[in-house]
């Protein structure tokens, strides 16, 4: 009957961890394209292949040339390692995720230092280039999901004062 009572999980945090699974995912697979395309794509704009590329777009407006132009200018100055080390933390924030859905509580200390590590990434190679910052957005999300897996994993200990899902 125990077994029971700690495999069943409430359903708002199943929403979260499968979130975070698509996350975690979306993102080592982000992370693997950008690592090999963003090199090409510096080189294309360098030699204006770019501006040849967009041109079918053009109708879409200046708003929109002007819009990928910038984002293209920011993509160029990345370091490609940062694609690199992006992906080695997604898979331990994915390793995490994993874990929680377990009911480890050590998944919850890798997911949080995984993504604590990715603000950090992030601070050290993105933000900088980008005006305005996302960091703050970026920050409280971050704190709220390990807020809520905190505040999850505290109610299991609670409930189960004498199961450690270690």
């Amino acid at each position: 009957m125990e077994t029971n009572e700690l495999k069943k999980r409430p359903t708002g945090m199943t929403i979260l961890l499968v979130l975070s699974f698509i996350n975690a995912c979306w993102n080592i697979l982000k992370s693997m394209v950008m690592y090999f395309t963003t090199p090409r794509m510096a080189e294309m704009y360098e030699n204006g292949q770019f501006d040849e590329m967009m041109q079918p777009f053009s109708a879409m407006g200046e708003d929109f040339s002007n819009a990928m132009n910038d984002t293209l200018l920011i993509l160029k100055q990345i370091n490609p390692n940062y694609y690199l080390i992006l992906l080695a933390l997604f898979i331990a924030s994915l390793i995490g995720v994993l874990m929680m859905f377990k009911g480890n509580k050590r998944g919850f200390h890798t997911y949080s230092i995984a993504q604590i590590c990715i603000l950090i990434d992030h601070s050290a190679f993105v933000y900088p280039l980008q005006k305005p910052s996302p960091f703050t957005s970026d920050l409280l999300l971050t704190a709220l999901l390990i807020l809520l897996y905190y505040l999850y994993f505290k109610r299991m200990e609670m409930t189960n004062p004498t199961q450690n899902p270690s």
